[in-house]
């Protein structure tokens, strides 16, 4: 398939899969408009989902997971298509905003195709996601015309909210009896396209599955709580070409020094001297 032939996902170190349950404090009024609203949206889900009654169970975790994720890859899209018009409007670069929401929306929607794997919804489930998507895409797009920093802090908090799930699921799978259902998660090989994506070798479990699902929302969080800071001017900080070729001649220079007697660490260029050579192309347009 296509998310095949583009190399899939980059592959996860082992540290980078160990995530903490981070928060952004909410300061402006939007800052704060954002936190409340997925709060309530949180609230709301749980209870008429009863996620937080009884035991989770398969069918309980592939059914949230699976809606969920309909709706996630929703607003890198929107994000990215605004930014684009944008980048046209005015003529200017957006310094890569555009195509990471893209790998963003591409992202989510991967962990739905490899969850449909494992689990295939009944007929009112599937009426249910089109209206979810209706609504929220009218909605999302809507707040994404208006302030572009405020769709960014909601899915930012969005994204917290997505870390604690996927924490809660990880969890009880490791947790879970020997012999039970979700016991079997962790010898259960993961789906091909998952294994394929991730780069989880043939024998992948769900439960490596999860955790690398659980990094990506991590890595959403972050992007897009840097994207609702960002000042007009600022370096996009993900495609800095002088950050990444800095990166790379450090590690590097580490590599070689470190087979030596003496592994002193090299610091970055930009740590050292400021960043006042940053590449103006790559300053991101405002929001």
């Amino acid at each position: 398939s296509a998310e095949y032939l583009q190399g899939g996902h980059p592959v996860y170190k082992e540290e980078e899969l160990d995530i903490s349950l981070t928060h952004t404090p909410p300061v402006t009024f939007s800052d704060k408009l954002a936190y409340r609203t997925v709060r309530l949206l949180r609230v709301g889900f749980d209870y008429f989902t009863r996620w937080n009654v009884g035991e989770l169970t398969k069918d309980k975790i592939m059914l949230r997971g699976i809606f969920l994720e309909t709706i996630a890859a929703v607003p890198g899209f929107v994000g990215a298509m605004f930014r684009h018009f944008r980048a046209l409007r005015t003529m200017q670069r957006d310094g890569g905003w555009t195509n990471l929401l893209l790998e963003e929306a591409e992202n989510e929607k991967l962990h739905l195709l490899t969850m449909i794997r494992m689990y295939d919804p009944g007929t009112l489930f599937r009426y249910a996601v089109i209206g979810g998507q209706i609504g929220f895409a009218t909605f999302f797009g809507t707040a994404y015309a208006l302030h572009p920093k405020y769709c960014h802090r909601f899915v930012g908090y969005i994204e917290e909210e997505a870390c604690s799930t996927y924490t809660k699921i990880i969890g009880a799978i490791e947790n879970a009896p020997d012999g039970s259902d979700l016991a079997e998660w962790r010898t259960q090989v993961a789906p091909a396209i998952g294994r394929a994506y991730w780069h989880l070798n043939e024998t992948g479990t769900v439960l490596d599955l999860f955790r690398a699902i659980r990094a990506d929302e991590a890595n959403h969080r972050d992007v897009n709580h840097l994207a609702a800071g960002i000042s007009p001017g600022q370096v996009n900080p993900f495609l800095d070409p002088a950050a990444k070729l800095d990166k790379m001649l450090i590690k590097y220079v580490n590599d070689i020094t470190s087979i030596g007697p003496h592994n002193e660490q090299v610091q970055p260029y930009h740590s050292r001297h400021g960043d006042d050579d940053n590449d103006d192309h790559n300053k991101v347009a405002p929001a």
